[in-house]
């Protein structure tokens, strides 16, 4: 497997996974202003990083990305959100903890970013564990945060990695 920054070539893989995800858990990797991985990208700035896990192996897939998204309003630089999103098919292999991990440490080392931001549903178990293992905190639940397919709304965690607590 190798991480690497993401290019436009990878747009359409990141569509599919997303895609294929929103079915199953109805959250997005993208937020509302954005329709699809090819407008990601290009809206992505100077301060933002997104990078994406493929096999090294030929057919090379793209299996999985991870978005860290600075927030652009000069005395807000200092925090950052985190989105990932896993293949369905790669899933409980440790490629989530491999980019979370490249992520952090991107944020931490060379960023500098002294807060890193999730917003999980609560019903994502695995997403849940992961973010913890990573360090990251519950801060506190966001009622009614999204709707899913059925119409029902579902709560959300609130969580933050905070780069120098202990």
């Amino acid at each position: 497997m190798r991480i690497r920054p993401v290019t436009p070539k990878d747009a359409e893989s990141i569509d599919n996974i997303n895609a294929k995800l929103t079915k199953e858990r109805f959250s997005s990797f993208f937020d509302g202003n954005q329709k699809n991985a090819e407008q990601l990208i290009a809206e992505l700035t100077q301060f933002d990083h997104m990078l994406v896990l493929e096999t090294e192996t030929e057919p090379q897939e793209l299996c999985a990305a991870v978005l860290l998204k600075v927030n652009h309003q000069i005395f807000l630089r200092r925090m950052a959100t985190l989105r990932i999103i896993v293949d369905q098919k790669w899933q409980g292999q440790g490629l989530g903890k491999a980019l979370m991990e490249t992520a952090l440490e991107l944020a931490d080392n060379e960023l500098m970013m002294e807060r890193v931001e999730v917003e999980i549903p609560t019903d994502n178990v695995g997403a849940l564990k992961l973010c913890k293992a990573a360090g990251f905190k519950v801060e506190g639940i966001a009622k009614d945060w999204m709707r899913n397919p059925d119409g029902h709304f579902v709560d959300a965690y609130l969580m933050a990695h905070c780069r120098n607590a202990k």
